[in-house]
């Protein structure tokens, strides 16, 4: 497992996640600047927590599938991670509890300049809810102007 704060790359930890596990994850505000990363693997029973110093905008919260960094500008090949699922995602918001659909979230798919690699669903009834879904490089080419960006 690993977690990031960017700009800074990507920290492991020494905790395994199989391919199949049920992950758990919370990013709580501990006091101002402080925050604590708890990953739980729900399969196994295993469990990784962290405070960190982060300077954080409180302006946003993300649900992620993506490929992890090593330093500021590389990026890791993306795994062929099949379709895997969110669910019961949340965040605060002035104090209380949203989905994300409460909370006004966007897809966005990852790709890179000619093609589509990961998918997002749409959000489920409950509003909390979705998956991702690796393409494999089978979706069509992007635009030229989607490929010209840097």
């Amino acid at each position: 497992a690993w977690w990031e704060t960017l700009p800074q790359s990507v920290t492991t930890t020494q905790l395994t996640v199989n391919p199949g596990d049920s992950i758990s994850v919370s990013i709580a505000q501990q006091s101002n600047g402080a925050w604590q990363i708890a990953i739980r693997d729900n399969t196994t029973g295993g469990s990784y927590q962290k405070v960190v110093k982060y300077a954080s905008s409180a302006s946003s919260a993300d649900w992620i599938e993506e490929a992890p960094s090593v330093g500021r500008r590389t990026i890791l090949p993306l795994d062929n991670f099949g379709t895997i699922a969110f669910t019961n995602a949340s965040t605060v918001e002035d104090g209380k509890t949203r989905t994300i659909a409460q909370a006004g979230g966007q897809s966005v798919s990852m790709a890179n300049r000619r093609q589509i690699l990961a998918q997002p669903s749409a959000l489920g009834q409950d509003g909390a809810s979705f998956t991702v879904t690796r393409t494999n490089g089978q979706t069509p080419v992007l635009p030229p102007s989607f490929q010209n960006t840097p």
